[in-house]
């Protein structure tokens, strides 16, 4: 089998399956009465099987996802107020689609409390994921990069 140079090494699969199921988690949460741990419990045993899969892992990277799925949701007020700083006049959080919403959340998430995560590592996944919903990749793309530049001046310098 030809080596594909387009292929993502395995870490990075594994994490990018967990924030595809931090996002659907997120969504879920929002949209239903479910707390965030039965969404969560339900995700890991129905469905990160086969988000692993789609992305040729084993497993996805747990705890990265059950990290950020915790965090999204306990500083949801917090991400939310630096979303919509970061929004075009005449657009508001109610006014985003859910899943980009979601993505947005995520993306925040780990721009704020995960530093350790290039920036422009953060801001390219959370393109694709929006992609990979159908959304509005120019419109995440812009927001998660404005909020980058605020959140890590330096790095995106």
């Amino acid at each position: 089998m030809a080596h594909d140079d387009t292929m993502k090494p395995v870490p990075v699969r594994k994490r990018t399956a967990a924030r595809l199921g931090a996002i659907q988690v997120n969504y879920e949460v929002g949209m239903t009465s479910k707390s965030l741990t039965e969404a969560m419990a339900q995700f890991l045993s129905h469905y990160a099987s086969d988000i692993a899969a789609e992305m040729q892992v084993k497993k996805i990277d747990e705890g990265h996802f059950t990290e950020l799925s915790a965090l999204m949701a306990d500083k949801k007020d917090e991400i939310d107020a630096l979303i919509e700083e970061r929004l075009d006049e005449g657009w508001s959080l109610e006014r985003l689609a859910r899943h980009e919403h979601s993505a947005l959340r995520a993306a925040v998430c780990e721009l704020k409390y995960m530093p350790h995560i290039p920036a422009k590592a953060v801001i390219s996944e959370y393109a694709s994921l929006t992609d990979a919903y159908q959304g509005d990749v120019k419109f995440v793309n812009a927001v998660t990069d404005r909020i980058a530049r605020t959140l890590r001046k330096v790095e995106m310098s």
